[in-house]
C-alpha cells in the first residue's frame, strides 16, 4: 500500500451566511453544531493536520473547538469572499513550512456547510490520491464534482495568485482538467451544502 502523504485539511468556515440570514457555522446540528460535526469528520480522517479558517463569529467559532487539535487561522479579508479564506489557508502552510522546515505534499479544501460528508468519504479521496499520478483529486457523483478537493503542493502558488475575478479556485478545474483524477462515489452528500433555512431543516430532519 502507498505510504500516505502529508495533506493538511482546511476548512473554509469564515463566511457571513448572507443566504441563510444566521451563522451557519453556529446552527446545531446532530449534537454539536455544524462546524464542529464538520471538524470531527475531518480529525477522524486520515489528514496530518486540520486548519480552520475563520472570520465572522471568529471567537464563537474558535471557542466551540478550543478543545480539538486543530489550528485557527483567522482571514482578515473574510467579507471578499471564499477565494480570500482559501488563500489565507494556503498562505498559512506557507508561513509554517518556513518556520519549522515542515515538507507538506498536498492541502484540501472543504466548506464548513457540508457537514454530511464523512471522514470514510474523505478517505476515500485522500487514498484515491495516494494512488494516482495526478495533482488533483475530487469526488464525483452523477458527473458533477463533489468535495473534498486535494491539491497537489504545486498549486499553491497558482491558488494564491488567483484575482477575485478569476472565478475562485474552481477556475482551475478548468485549465488543468487533464491533471484531475476523479473519485466515483455513490452519494450525493459530497455535493450537497447548508444555504438557505430551507437546507438546513432539511438536513435536521434527515439527522434525527
Amino acid at each position: 500500500m502507498a505510504e500516505i502523504p502529508f495533506i493538511s485539511g482546511i476548512l473554509l468556515a469564515a463566511g457571513l451566511s448572507t443566504r441563510m440570514g444566521h451563522p451557519k457555522q453556529l446552527l446545531p446540528f446532530g449534537k454539536s453544531t455544524i462546524v464542529e460535526t464538520v471538524v470531527d469528520n475531518m480529525l477522524e480522517a486520515k489528514f496530518s493536520e486540520v486548519i480552520v479558517i475563520v472570520g465572522h463569529c471568529a471567537d464563537q467559532i474558535q471557542g466551540l473547538l478550543s478543545d480539538r487539535p486543530v489550528k485557527i487561522v483567522f482571514n482578515p479579508n473574510y467579507r471578499e469572499g471564499m477565494l480570500t479564506s482559501a488563500q489565507a489557508g494556503i498562505r498559512s502552510l506557507y508561513l509554517e513550512n518556513a518556520r519549522k522546515k515542515l515538507d507538506r505534499d498536498a492541502f484540501s479544501l472543504m466548506l464548513v456547510d457540508q457537514p454530511f460528508i464523512t471522514s470514510a468519504l474523505i478517505d476515500k479521496v485522500i487514498d484515491a490520491y495516494t494512488q494516482t499520478d495526478k495533482g488533483i483529486a475530487l469526488p464525483s457523483y452523477n458527473y458533477k464534482r463533489g468535495h473534498p478537493v486535494i491539491f497537489q503542493h504545486q498549486y499553491a502558488n497558482e491558488i494564491l495568485a488567483l484575482s477575485k475575478e478569476s472565478g475562485g479556485v474552481r477556475s482551475l478545474f478548468k485549465s488543468h482538467s487533464e491533471d484531475i483524477h476523479y473519485v466515483n462515489v455513490d452519494t450525493d452528500d459530497v455535493l450537497r451544502d447548508i444555504d438557505y433555512r430551507e437546507d438546513y431543516e432539511h438536513a435536521l430532519r434527515e439527522n434525527r
